[in-house]
């Protein structure tokens, strides 16, 4: 579940921000692309420490990702939520062999 505390918002960029699985999120689109960046704390991230980072969106149309719909924006969310949860459940599957 997400706890939001920025909602997607704004143009050129769009950003939001939040917690996913109690990791900090941050997420912004702008220019041609949209992404996702992942940390243990919003501290970490301010400080670069990110521990994944995902492309959740891409044109050849310059600034076009800047005004995405707040609720697309919302949905590449999610599916960069989901995305780290399976990097998160793919990395204690290994851990365990």
């Amino acid at each position: 579940m997400i706890k939001w505390k920025y909602k997607p918002s704004g143009y050129c960029p769009v950003q939001a921000e939040g917690w996913f699985l109690n990791y900090y999120f941050y997420f912004r689109a702008r220019g041609v692309t949209g992404r996702i960046d992942f940390s243990r704390s919003e501290v970490e991230w301010e400080n670069d420490i990110i521990i994944k980072q995902y492309n959740l969106y891409n044109t050849n149309e310059m600034y076009k990702a800047g005004h995405l719909n707040h609720n697309f924006c919302k949905l590449l969310i999610y599916i960069g939520c989901f995305k780290f949860l399976l990097s998160l459940l793919y990395d204690k599957a290994k851990k365990s062999l």
